[in-house]
């Protein structure tokens, strides 16, 4: 289907439309890491589809400089009502 490695973005759409949705990107930091990925830092990312993966909100502890993270269930979203390809002579 498709990774850090390559893919058609076909295999997006069918990913979100099997879903249901995908968050907006404000609600999470886009990493370009996958679990086949094996560059810089991506073996030490978590990519599990979670909830707090998916969507979270942080705040920063303005002491010690150490923040807490929580997951966002309920968020802004999209959708996919329906996909495909085309040819064309």
């Amino acid at each position: 289907p498709g990774s850090c490695n390559g893919g058609s973005a076909l295999h997006a759409y069918q990913f979100i439309k099997s879903y249901g949705y995908i968050p907006y990107d404000t609600c999470q930091s886009y990493v370009a890491c996958s679990d086949d990925s094996n560059e810089g830092f991506c073996p030490f990312v978590d990519t599990t589809c979670t909830d707090m993966n998916t969507c979270r909100t942080c705040s920063r502890d303005h002491k010690g400089g150490i923040g807490r993270c929580t997951a966002i269930t309920e968020f802004p979203n999209a959708t996919v009502a329906e996909y495909g390809s085309y040819d064309y002579v």
